[in-house]
């Protein structure tokens, strides 16, 4: 399968955000030290809800990263959700008590990635390749309401040009 650049991009920014939470994954767990304002900070027992959190957060882009690599539509779907959640998820856990340290590179990840994503033409592989996916009946169904939607617009056009003025 040939991959748009893009693409590969995507999913090498998706790894980077799932390899940034095993790191802090690590680091709640007292494996891992974190470097904050040229200070090691460590945890000595394990802090099991944010690890936990990590976990989960890790699990998802790598999800998402093997959707991106495959050229899944769910990847595309899932990856702006996630990525604007992880914006927003940082920025409140900055405002509530989180160092800037902390939400600095997964926000550039998800900033890239919910900007790419966001971008008019990154979406076209993505369709192309679900579509190769379908059923010569899946694609009969699909060609079959393209038609009664181009109908049903062609019929409410007609009706707003017959409808009386000021109504």
């Amino acid at each position: 399968m040939r991959r748009p650049i893009g693409v590969i991009l995507l999913a090498g920014a998706a790894g980077l955000a799932a390899l940034y939470q095993l790191y802090m994954l690590l680091v709640y767990l007292g494996i891992a030290k974190f470097n904050f304002l040229g200070k090691d900070v460590s945890f000595d027992s394990a802090q099991w809800g944010p690890a936990f959190w990590s976990l989960i957060m890790l699990l998802i882009w790598v999800w998402v990263a093997t959707g991106f690599w495959q050229l899944r539509a769910y990847a595309l779907q899932f990856g702006l959700f996630i990525s604007l959640f992880t914006l927003i998820w940082g920025f409140f856990a900055l405002l509530f008590g989180s160092s800037v340290e902390a939400s600095t590179i997964p926000w550039l990840l998800a900033g890239f990635i919910y900007l790419y994503l966001s971008y008019p033409g990154v979406q076209k592989p993505f369709v192309e390749n679900e579509m190769s996916r379908l059923t010569p009946e899946q694609r009969a169904a699909m060609d079959q309401m393209a038609k009664a939607n181009m109908a049903a617009m062609e019929a409410k056009d007609v009706a707003a040009q017959n409808s009386a003025p000021g109504m």
